[in-house]
């Protein structure tokens, strides 16, 4: 009866370390995922982080709520590659060029739609009016290695680090500096 027992425990114990170890692989690879969205081929999942994106930007209560709805019209329209929306949050920039989040939202359609130079410049110019945004500084180094600005990235992700090291974003940043360091770059 003893032996019995002892398998029956056995058996459980290695079916439960079986179901930790696939929700581990599983939220891993999530996270894989979640963590290379500049490279994903999925429109959907694109479309998904580009909503996150905007909400994020739209968040902040220094947007008046004129400006959300002509923001919330824009994301109707914008599809990330489509380049669709940005001659109207250039627009609204006219109005209030120093509008952090608006330029933050155009800096990421600059680079989503693979405008990389003006994305560099607009991330830039948001980060000079309020440079604590980790945000902004992930997506400008993301710019920088897309320029093959690799030293330039770096140091923007180590911003991103510095400004909030338990963050999510910080982990990928440091993912990615690790990642260049060891490809000698």
């Amino acid at each position: 009866m003893d032996t019995t027992v002892i398998i029956i425990i056995a058996v459980i114990v290695v079916i439960i370390i079986a179901v930790v170890a696939l929700i581990a692989l599983s939220s891993n690879e999530k996270g894989k995922k979640d963590g290379n969205i500049e490279n994903s081929d999925n429109p959907e999942q694109k479309e998904n982080v580009t909503a996150k994106r905007f909400q994020q930007v739209l968040s902040d209560e220094s947007i008046s709520n004129k400006m959300n709805e002509e923001a919330g019209e824009i994301l109707t329209k914008y599809t990330s590659g489509s380049g669709e929306g940005i001659p109207e949050v250039e627009k609204l920039l006219e109005g209030d060029p120093n509008n952090v989040d608006l330029l933050d939202w155009l800096a990421f359609m600059y680079y989503s739609n693979d405008n990389i130079d003006k994305a560099i410049e607009t991330y830039k110019r948001a980060l000079s009016i309020k440079s604590d945004n980790e945000n902004q500084h992930y997506y400008l180094a993301n710019s920088y290695y897309k320029k093959g600005m690799m030293s330039d990235a770096k140091k923007e992700w180590s911003e991103v680090i510095r400004l909030n090291p338990s963050s999510k974003i910080a982990k990928n940043a440091q993912e990615r500096i690790d990642y260049l360091t060891a490809q000698g770059k």
